[in-house]
């Protein structure tokens, strides 16, 4: 028997087609650990979108302050700066971000990314996540938890789970299709307490027209999501592989820093290398690689390196692409050193 698509999304279903939002909710259940019902679970456009209008909904409750990771992806600070928030840039490092400097920082909410941290690589540790998780409840604040790359863990085990399934009240949780499916589709989710997606109801949320919706419910249902994402894992596993052996045969003075996870490496340079130089040389060979500095808010001191994704470049041309990197560093340390 066919069903109707009825009228269009945005008036009939302002939180996602009913079929959709249930389905997320058990497939984010299992693969994340996320504690959801389908009540909670709104679709959206994509990661932008959602955390422009979560940031908007954490002002109408009053929320005026965020605090963000520094470094981190400098658009998410835009993002709450255009809600109308006030951001703080809050230290991170090899354990994810520095709850102690959060809680000086005054903020009653905060955007982390607890799995392969832009641009650092690195993962909330436990201790980390316990701290910040006693943060948001003694604060009486959120936690917008940026699932990026939970789905892409090649390391010892499983990897850690959401945070959000520790303090749903507190937590949360947005997630989209962009890492998996490219940008051939713009479909995100939000999985929030009643007090939120109430207000995400009323809101402009983007989402895509109810067939869209319809038919990736049934990519979920039919198991062919979870095939897809094994495959994507095992692929994106390889050339992480690749691209570590080629820099420590290429680059012998860098390292890749994190969590072997996501589809982003952090190489590190040595002090005093020009990375924004580097990164433009690279640039003229046909190499397209972020400087570090490029991910300060402010100008908190951070060591040089280039942030590297590896997820749509084939493991066979990441050695010649890694030569090239090394190239450019010689080029760019005889500049500095003339």
């Amino acid at each position: 028997m066919g069903r109707s698509i009825g009228e269009p999304g945005p008036r009939r279903h302002p939180l996602g087609v009913p079929e959709l939002r249930a389905e997320l909710a058990a497939y984010l259940g299992r693969s994340r650990g996320v504690l959801a019902t389908a009540a909670e679970v709104a679709v959206t456009a994509d990661f932008d979108h959602t955390v422009g209008v979560v940031c908007h909904v954490l002002r109408e409750l009053g929320c005026d302050h965020i605090a963000v990771e520094n470094p981190g992806a400098p658009w998410q600070a835009r993002l709450a700066e255009h809600a109308g928030l006030t951001v703080t840039g809050v230290p991170v490092d090899g354990e994810g971000i520095d709850v102690d400097a959060l809680e000086r920082s005054g903020a009653r909410a905060v955007l982390v990314t607890p799995v392969s941290q832009v641009p650092t690589g690195a993962v909330l540790s436990s201790r980390r996540r316990e701290a910040l998780l006693r943060w948001a409840a003694d604060v009486d604040g959120w936690v917008i938890e940026y699932d990026r790359d939970g789905h892409l863990w090649f390391g010892v085990g499983s990897g850690p789970l959401a945070l959000q399934r520790h303090r749903p009240e507190r937590v949360i949780y947005i997630g989209a299709t962009g890492t998996l499916l490219g940008p051939c589709i713009r479909l995100g989710w939000a999985v929030a307490p009643d007090l939120v997606t109430d207000r995400l109801g009323r809101m402009q949320l983007g989402a895509p027209d109810p067939l869209t919706q319809l038919t990736f419910a049934h990519f979920i249902s039919s198991g062919v999501l979870d095939q897809h994402v094994r495959q994507v894992r095992s692929v994106v596993r390889a050339r992480r592989s690749a691209l570590r052996d080629a820099v420590e045969q290429h680059l012998p003075g860098a390292r890749m820093t994190g969590a072997p996870a996501g589809t982003h490496a952090y190489i590190q340079w040595p002090n005093g290398v020009d990375d924004v130089r580097l990164a433009a040389v690279a640039r003229a060979r046909s190499v397209l690689v972020h400087p570090g500095r490029h991910f300060q808010l402010g100008r908190r001191p951070f060591a040089p390196g280039v942030v590297v994704g590896y997820g749509a470049v084939r493991s066979g041309q990441l050695p010649e692409a890694v030569g090239v990197l090394a190239a450019a560093m010689r080029q760019v340390t005889g500049l500095l050193a003339s």
